[in-house]
């Protein structure tokens, strides 16, 4: 398993000196990568990446699910800016030693109307985004997990499409403290063909996050703070909190810094026997309008 985990990392640097020589000088595109996907992540603050109750968290930082023990099935739905809509299904199988995931994520933007070059209306086109990812993960030593994902992401307009290949690379480690965690990725990693002729980058991402729980009265609060650099932006930061009532109510908050559009986030967990309904809102101002994203998951 470890020579596996060898392997991605490997293609992982490949494809990155592939995407530096391919398409240097092109614009940046895939940016659907970059937006979470479920209510958890949106929650808190778009992130939640060293967070028990985020099954999906391995999308963004690869290795922290292997330190769990759950096996999942989940699907959320996101009703994003204008009439973008973000759709995700997602397998997650974590054994505290290992992880390996499935996902398969679509963004829908609505009808665009088609003009010509005098704004005669020709009719109307539905671009798309879908991606599928892979993940597996591992514990490398008590104290270390590192893993890797592997993803095919495909993106229409009207008549013009791409396709791309890209991984994920991402280091956990425990650290001295009691329930605390900090960890590392770079995600988006690859290469992507032209769309329309014109070249077209990965939205290249590095982060650094860190994660301690509390126990409170009984009760458990999870805190994560985190730091993001963009290959297309400036230095974004984060601060997510979560707290767990009875082991069956999760409430979330997280505030973003440096983000374009959106600072606050908020939303709400609650398990009903093997499942677990969340949703999250996320207000952006600029006249975007608000996000609300729903969620809900099968534990085996």
């Amino acid at each position: 398993m470890k020579r596996y985990i060898t392997a991605l990392v490997m293609i992982s640097l490949a494809l990155c000196l592939m995407a530096e020589s391919v398409n240097d000088g092109s614009d940046y595109g895939y940016k659907f990568l970059n937006i979470p996907i479920n209510p958890v992540s949106n929650a808190l603050a778009g992130k939640g990446l060293n967070n028990p109750s985020n099954m999906t968290a391995w999308m963004w930082q690869p290795a922290s699910s292997a330190m769990h023990s759950y096996r999942s099935a989940s699907a959320s739905h996101s009703n994003w800016i204008g009439d973008t809509a973000y759709t995700a299904l997602v397998y997650s199988y974590a054994r505290r030693s290992s992880h390996i995931g499935l996902a398969l994520r679509n963004l829908t933007y609505g009808e665009i109307e088609k003009r010509d070059d005098i704004g005669s209306l020709l009719g109307y086109y539905n671009p798309t985004d879908i991606a599928a990812s892979g993940n597996y993960a591992l514990r490398i030593t008590p104290n270390l997990y590192a893993g890797a994902n592997l993803s095919i992401a495909y993106q229409k307009l009207d008549t013009a499409s791409s396709l791309a290949i890209s991984t994920d690379i991402g280091i956990t480690t425990l650290t001295m403290f009691k329930d605390s965690r900090v960890s590392a990725a770079v995600r988006n990693l690859g290469i992507s063909n032209k769309l329309d002729k014109e070249s077209v980058k990965l939205p290249l991402s590095y982060d650094l996050d860190a994660f301690k729980g509390f126990e409170i009265a009984e009760q458990y609060l999870g805190l994560e703070a985190g730091m993001s650099l963009p290959a297309d932006a400036d230095l974004q930061a984060h601060l997510a909190a979560e707290l767990n009532l009875l082991e069956r109510l999760k409430l979330r908050a997280g505030y973003r810094f440096n983000h374009d559009s959106a600072d606050i986030s908020a939303g709400f967990g609650l398990n009903i026997s093997s499942f677990v309904i969340d949703y999250a809102f996320v207000p952006y101002d600029k006249g975007l309008g608000d996000v609300h994203s729903f969620g809900i998951s099968y534990i085996f």
